[in-house]
């Protein structure tokens, strides 16, 4: 059904389903003057408007997708873009050695404080309409699958003080969502954007290597803030970083309470971890 949708509308195109960087159905439309990604939601999901309007701000750029058109059919939305052809970050940091992976991180940092974080919510020009994300607005205490012990320590790393301006944040940032190319990076799926803390996403990278590659975790961390740092003020601290984290961490187990037991005792069991977690680099 989606795919004659597409060949209604484009015609003499090729359709091929995309993998590796993208969520939700993502489809590649090949045609002899045009090379199309579609990403396909269903019509309420608040996320597609989401991810339109952060990249509709981010047009720009050079690093995003740009939006070409988007439309309704059969209770789906249908959103048309820029296809670019790099190879996942995660891919890179699953295959290739020490070296390239810290020269990938350091692209990572520089990317981040360059193209997205120096887009400030209180510029005249940035006024689109994102969700505002607060660390101290998650909600613990109606995750009922939170063991008490847990759920208090959360709340008191929650209470980590901090301060800063908001800006723009993908708000699931890392190689997961990035592609390389020979001389460029894009970033993808903005459906988690919002203006915020910067530290979300900087503690979301930190987070994720120290979770997946925690053999690699210090150096790949190490290069990511010192070269996050060089273009920015912002002050962090292995607290902050654990405090946004535990945040995302429950941000996400907020969505994921009606899931499957399964999947949130994989949560619970991260929400913990992380809770006793040290993301220091200089130790």
């Amino acid at each position: 059904m989606i795919h004659d949708i597409l060949l209604t509308r484009f015609l003499n195109v090729k359709i091929v389903e995309l993998t590796g960087g993208y969520t939700n159905m993502t489809l590649l439309l090949e045609g002899t003057d045009m090379k199309r990604v579609a990403k396909i939601y269903h019509v309420n999901n608040a996320d597609a408007k989401t991810e339109i309007n952060a990249l509709r701000l981010l047009t720009h750029s050079g690093v995003t997708p740009r939006v070409y058109d988007f439309f309704e059919q059969d209770e789906r939305l249908f959103v048309m873009m820029d296809y670019f052809p790099g190879v996942n970050a995660q891919t890179i940091l699953d295959q290739d050695g020490l070296e390239q992976d810290r020269r990938m991180y350091e692209q990572l940092g520089k990317y981040l404080a360059k193209e997205v974080h120096s887009v400030k919510r209180d510029n005249k020009d940035t006024d689109t309409e994102l969700p505002v994300i607060m660390k101290s607005a998650v909600a613990v205490d109606g995750l009922e699958f939170i063991p008490t012990g847990i759920m208090s320590m959360a709340n008191e790393v929650l209470s980590t003080p901090d301060h800063g301006e908001q800006t723009l944040i993908h708000g699931d940032y890392g190689p997961h969502n990035v592609m390389f190319g020979h001389d460029s990076l894009f970033i993808l799926d903005w459906e988690w954007a919002g203006w915020g803390n910067p530290l979300f996403d900087v503690a979301w990278v930190v987070w994720f290597v120290h979770l997946h590659y925690p053999d690699m975790a210090k150096k790949l961390s190490g290069a990511f803030l010192s070269t996050y740092t060089e273009h920015t003020n912002i002050q962090i601290s292995h607290d902050l970083i654990r405090s946004y984290a535990t945040s995302k961490v429950i941000q996400i187990m907020n969505r994921i309470k009606n899931a499957h037991p399964d999947v949130q005792k994989e949560w619970l069991r991260r929400l913990e971890w992380t809770l006793h977690t040290n993301f220091s680099v200089n130790e």
